[in-house]
């Protein structure tokens, strides 16, 4: 007989929810949120990044990353440029402040990484990581 309890659909989300919530409370404490800092993240590390991109990379709608962008554009910490080869789109790049905030977020997510992962070994990770890698292949075979 079925039980949600140990389906693995409602364990993983569950489990990814929980993880969110405590990146995003520790992020809160410095006024950014857990969205704001991964859009930093990837302008960061995406040169000339599209907002189209970044919404692929952030698995959000396009509208959602404009809303994002908008926000962190009244902040200071992003710019749009102009794409000369597509005037519909534009890239985005960092500011200074922009850099600085997500530098200094860095070290709050080395430092919430290491507490996730205390007392679970390299090879207890591969393990898992190797896992959800099978289900999500198994999940795009259509099995």
């Amino acid at each position: 007989m079925f039980n949600l309890d140990d389906c693995i659909a409602f364990i993983t989300c569950k489990g990814a929810k929980d993880l969110a919530d405590s990146l995003e409370k520790r992020l809160n404490n410095f006024n950014i949120t857990r969205s704001q800092w991964i859009a930093l993240y990837y302008i960061k590390n995406n040169n000339m990044i599209t907002q189209k991109l970044l919404a692929d990379k952030m698995s959000l709608k396009e509208p959602s990353v404009v809303r994002l962008i908008d926000k962190m554009e009244v902040f200071g910490w992003v710019n749009r440029i102009s794409n000369n080869d597509d005037k519909r789109s534009k890239f985005l790049i960092l500011t200074d402040a922009g850099k600085e905030i997500e530098t200094a977020m860095l070290d709050v997510a080395e430092k919430f990484k290491s507490d996730v992962l205390n007392g679970i070994s390299v090879e207890e990770l591969d393990v898992f990581k190797s896992t959800l890698g099978k289900m999500l292949e198994n999940i795009e075979d259509g099995s």
